[in-house]
């Protein structure tokens, strides 16, 4: 009855873990990265708890001197095996170029705490020159740059 009591109480005692974890653990919804001469910030919003979360998401990007500011829909969001890709078009020049930045954020589960990691921003330029001969070298040159991140869940 002794070892029936013992395993009762810890069963009870990993389920009441598990339990307190599960509760515990939640998806981030602020992101805030900086690497050299960037810094971004994302934060993601939820149509489905109004008042809670933000309502919209927005992503701020400092380039340098250069400050951008993005809202839906003009934030693509596409899921992959490393993370989520959220990408943004910083300059578009019919028959010449359209520029792209996109930062890595992988999934992530909160406990207590804000979670660190490390990304990248990834500078594309697509090259759509029009001109009478094919184009020639790398049509859409990326520079990447190293970023050190936070993943937190800010009230609004």
């Amino acid at each position: 009855m002794k070892h029936l009591h013992k395993s009762l109480l810890g069963a009870i005692g990993f389920g009441l873990g598990l339990h307190t974890f599960a509760e515990a653990a939640q998806t981030p919804n602020f992101y805030d990265c900086t690497g050299r001469h960037v810094h971004a910030t994302l934060v993601v919003g939820s149509q489905a708890e109004v008042g809670i979360l933000p309502v919209q998401t927005t992503f701020d990007l400092q380039l340098g001197e250069k400050s951008y500011r993005f809202q839906e829909p003009d934030i693509v969001t596409e899921s992959t095996l490393i993370g989520d890709l959220w990408e943004v078009v910083l300059e578009h020049i019919p028959d010449l170029h359209i520029k792209h930045a996109s930062i890595v954020i992988p999934s992530v589960s909160l406990g207590d705490s804000p979670v660190t990691f490390k990304s990248q921003l990834i500078l594309t330029t697509v090259n759509t020159p029009f001109s009478p001969n094919p184009f020639e070298g790398v049509v859409n040159p990326s520079k990447y740059i190293d970023l050190a991140c936070t993943a937190s869940m800010v009230y609004f």
